[in-house]
């Protein structure tokens, strides 16, 4: 029994309901598809057009998904952006790409680019705030004149040693 790609990225899609971690996982496949990461070029395989076919649909997959993305700040998008570009423009060096496909790519990583741009240049910025042993509600207090932004600031800080003695640079948003 054969199952089609597009069941197979359903699937992945199905498992992985985040769409953040859905992007990571597709990157991580992008990876294992002949796309190195520290050169941010394409490498030889066994199977260059199977290969190329999977990373298409990966990159199909990723602007997919894209519009699904909420996103906390600008900072989050532009980190996005900067994790996307590498692999599209890698892909378009792919010399198996007819010129259809390369229009058609170039089109979806254009608007997908654009999308993550605009909705997050309404975002605050992400900046660093060093707390000399204060409790994460006192931040919260001073930084927004909220301390209910507590539970906000833990999620951003996940590893902070105690929310009660906050010592170090912590990441804040502007606003």
């Amino acid at each position: 029994m054969a199952i089609d790609l597009t069941t197979i990225f359903e699937n992945i899609s199905n498992v992985f309901p985040d769409p953040l971690s859905r992007v990571a996982i597709f990157q991580k496949m992008f990876a294992q598809l002949g796309y190195d990461p520290l050169t941010q070029t394409l490498t030889a395989t066994d199977d260059e057009q199977s290969n190329s076919t999977l990373r298409i649909y990966v990159l199909a997959y990723i602007a997919n998904t894209i519009p699904y993305i909420t996103f906390t700040s600008s900072t989050d998008s532009l980190n996005l952006i900067s994790q996307l570009k590498p692999l599209f423009e890698a892909e378009f060096n792919d010399v198996l790409l007819t010129g259809e496909v390369f229009s058609w790519l170039s089109r979806i990583y254009q608007k997908s680019i654009a999308d993550i741009s605009t909705r997050g240049a309404q975002l605050p910025q992400v900046n660093t705030f060093y707390a000399e042993s204060m409790p994460l509600p006192v931040i919260a207090q001073y930084l927004y004149q909220n301390g209910a932004r507590t539970a906000e600031l833990l999620l951003r800080n996940n590893d902070l040693d105690h929310p009660l003695f906050c010592t170090g640079m912590l990441e804040v948003l502007a606003q």
